[in-house]
């Protein structure tokens, strides 16, 4: 059976634009300040597979000028509803090529390479290494391979035996918690040698590797969080080979708003 996007489906973006950052979510958010850095003047990020805003809204809020790009016209509608002053670009079947070259001092990927296709990965990573200006940072926030295995304060995988047998390429699915949508996510199994590989074709050092954990003292029910990272928070960082001579910043790139 072919991969969907579960995130193209009107039910499934309307449920997901309600969240905010609960539970093991926290952890996927609570310490991309730091890992961010501070914003300098005219600061601009990417956030790329921004769904519902989420994210877009987050980068904002650390004083970034943020753009936002995705595939899903469902997800793109949520986004500028709960933002009429953001900037968003719908990118077909994750067609880069409408974005100019080393514009970006930061890129944040958060969790979109959970659910991209094996054989689109490489090239994808391949743009956004062209998209950094010279010193930016590309942050990848993906799924740890515990975490389509194991109990979370936000996701059940029980119902999914599979899942702890899955190859690189396999489907895995959770059940959210934390919304109205209970119809399991499927994603796609990328174990970290298989990402480090993609990094080093695309021209991509990683840099650091972070994986949060709970804290006790956090208001959250955590299951394994304490112990064991749900996420993998990968931060790159292109190879000066790689990178083309940096570009004189655009403006007036994109129309419609977030």
């Amino acid at each position: 059976m072919p991969f969907a996007n579960a995130y193209a489906d009107a039910t499934r973006a309307a449920s997901y634009a309600e969240l905010a950052f609960p539970g093991t979510y926290h952890l996927a958010f609570r310490d991309l300040p730091g890992l961010l850095g501070r914003p300098f003047a005219g600061a601009l990020a990417l956030d790329f597979g921004c769904g519902a805003g989420r994210s877009t809204r987050f980068l904002k809020t650390l004083g970034f000028d943020t753009e936002g790009v995705d595939l899903s016209e469902a997800m793109l509608s949520q986004a500028r509803q709960r933002d009429p002053q953001g900037t968003y670009l719908q990118v077909p079947d994750g067609d880069l090529s409408l974005l100019a070259t080393a514009r970006y001092d930061r890129i944040l990927s958060a969790f979109t390479f959970d659910n991209v296709r094996a054989e689109s990965k490489a090239s994808l990573f391949h743009h956004l290494a062209r998209l950094l200006r010279p010193g930016g940072r590309l942050l990848n926030l993906v799924s740890s391979e515990d975490l389509y295995r194991l109990e979370w304060a936000s996701f059940s995988t029980a119902p999914f035996p599979a899942n702890r047998t899955a190859r690189s390429g396999d489907p895995v699915f959770t059940v959210m918690k934390d919304v109205p949508d209970a119809r399991p996510v499927e994603d796609i199994c990328c174990p970290e040698a298989e990402f480090l590989e993609l990094y080093r074709a695309a021209g991509l050092r990683r840099v650091h590797a972070h994986l949060p954990l709970g804290l006790p003292s956090e208001p959250f029910a955590w299951i394994h969080e304490t112990t064991i990272a749900p996420w993998r928070i990968d931060v790159l960082e292109a190879l000066p080979s790689k990178q083309p001579a940096a570009l004189g910043r655009v403006s007036g790139l994109f129309t419609g708003a977030c």
